[in-house]
């Protein structure tokens, strides 16, 4: 299948169509593709993470009771900063994972404005994923916008 995209310009039709898709890095150095090109990846359920590097679709319920779509990156390790949920809205897509950035405030503002939320409304909000993975479903809470602090913890900021 020769459907090549950038991972952050995926959208809700995307998945809708292919469900997991998997990060080109074989082919890495064609013109127009990079770490962030991915495609549609057929699989027999359940899903191996450990075939590659994956983006699969993802279910968000935010406190407020809405239901969002958007996709996750499966992972042995269930934590933020390897699964990275993220929801695609259609403002385009939301990542709580900012790494070892603190989020300014500005990005904060500008989130819960196309979510056209408060932060009340948002967190804390929870995540599974959509797809039979072998291990079991990804799944978590989110209590905020997240990074790593100097020592390499966790921490949320609203």
């Amino acid at each position: 299948m020769k459907i090549f995209k950038q991972v952050y310009e995926l959208s809700l039709s995307d998945f809708q169509q292919f469900p997991v898709w998997k990060f080109a890095i074989t082919e890495e150095g064609e013109e127009g593709q990079d770490e962030a090109t991915v495609r549609p990846f057929e699989y027999t359920a359940p899903l191996d993470p450990s075939e590659g590097t994956f983006v699969v679709q993802a279910e968000f319920l935010l406190a407020d009771g809405t239901n969002m779509q958007g996709y996750l990156s499966p992972s042995p390790q269930n934590e933020l900063g390897y699964t990275q949920p993220i929801i695609i809205s259609e403002k385009g897509q939301i990542n709580f994972w900012s790494g070892i950035m603190q989020p300014s405030q500005e990005s904060i503002t500008s989130t819960y404005n196309s979510l056209e939320k408060s932060s009340e409304q948002v967190f804390p909000l929870a995540f599974k994923s959509n797809v039979a993975l072998l291990g079991g479903t990804i799944e978590g809470v989110i209590h905020g916008f997240s990074f790593y602090s100097q020592n390499r913890k966790v921490h949320f900021t609203k």
